[in-house]
């Protein structure tokens, strides 16, 4: 799976689906950020954002073709749409 890995960059500030990180992690720089401005004295504002909605608009054929056209091979394309096509069927 190591070979694949190059086509699913992520972010380093990405705890979510990597190994070794998680919940921790992204709650610790939650709170380490909130001390910083509330110890100054300054206001703190956060959102919150689900995206799993947006899936449910999304165009999936559109998807699974520029997913193919950006050079993702045709085995991963087949598994990302056998995937989403199980989803859905057993959801």
């Amino acid at each position: 799976m190591e070979k694949y890995y190059k086509y699913f960059p992520s972010s380093d500030l990405q705890f979510g689906f990597k190994e070794k990180l998680g919940c921790s992690p992204a709650i610790f720089a939650l709170r380490q950020c909130a001390e910083y401005f509330i110890s100054r004295g300054s206001s703190m504002f956060m959102a919150a954002l689900d995206a799993k909605k947006a899936f449910d608009r999304l165009n999936h054929v559109k998807l699974f073709h520029q997913i193919y056209d950006v050079g993702i091979p045709m085995c991963l394309t087949k598994l990302i749409i056998g995937l989403n096509w199980c989803s859905k069927i057993f959801s």
